[in-house]
C-alpha cells in the first residue's frame, strides 16, 4: 500500500510557481489601489466640504476649508504657500478672515496627500474655501465663491475634480487626464 500526499519536492515546485504568478500580479493590483486610494482622497475633500458647509449652516457663522500648514511641529494652521497637496483643516472662522487663529474651532484635519498625487484648485479656491451662515461659498470679501480642485495621480489614466457651484455644493466628476492640463 502506497502512501497518498504531496512530496517535499512538489511542495516546493507549487509554491515556486506561486510565488512566480503572485509576482507577476503584484503590479497590476499597485495600480488598482492607487486607483481607488485617489477615488477615497476626492470623496475625503468632498466630504470635507459638505462638513464645512453643514457647520456654517448649523451655527450660523463662517466656517473655512484652507490649505493645511506642512511644517513639522506646526498645529493645524492655513499655510501662506503650497497646495491642497498637503491637507487641510476645516476650522470654524470666527473673524471671517479664511486664517486659522488659536482660537478658532478645528472641526478636522486631513493629513498630507501621498507623493505621487496633486490636488489643486483654480484661482478662486487655490488658497482656501468658505461657506457663511447660509451655507453658500463665499470669499473674504463676500463674492461667490466657485472653483474646481483637481486630483492627479502619477501613472493614473483619470483625475478626480471636486466642482463647487456658485451656491457652494461641491459634486465630483471623473474625467480622463488628457483633459487636464494641470497634471
Amino acid at each position: 500500500m502506497r502512501n497518498r500526499g504531496f512530496t517535499l519536492l512538489e511542495a516546493l515546485v507549487v509554491l515556486a510557481l506561486l510565488a512566480v504568478l503572485l509576482s507577476l500580479a503584484t503590479p497590476s493590483l499597485q495600480g488598482l489601489r492607487h486607483k481607488h486610494l485617489m477615488q477615497s482622497q476626492a470623496e475625503q475633500l468632498q466630504s470635507g466640504l459638505m462638513l464645512a458647509r453643514t457647520e456654517a449652516l448649523r451655527r450660523q457663522q463662517r466656517v473655512t476649508l484652507c490649505v493645511r500648514e506642512s511644517a513639522i511641529g506646526v498645529g493645524p494652521d492655513c499655510a501662506t504657500a503650497g497646495t491642497w497637496t498637503q491637507g487641510w483643516v476645516v476650522f470654524v472662522d470666527g473673524n471671517n478672515n479664511a486664517r486659522r487663529e488659536a482660537t478658532e474651532a478645528v472641526l478636522q484635519v486631513q493629513e498630507a496627500l501621498p507623493a505621487w498625487m496633486t490636488l489643486q484648485g483654480n484661482a478662486t479656491v487655490d488658497r482656501y474655501i468658505s461657506y457663511g451662515p447660509q451655507g453658500r461659498s463665499q470669499s473674504t470679501t463676500g463674492a461667490f465663491q466657485a472653483g474646481t480642485l483637481t486630483l492627479c495621480g502619477a501613472g493614473q489614466a483619470h483625475v478626480w475634480r471636486v466642482v463647487i457651484n456658485a451656491v457652494g455644493k461641491p459634486r465630483l466628476e471623473k474625467a480622463d487626464r488628457t483633459d487636464q492640463a494641470n497634471c
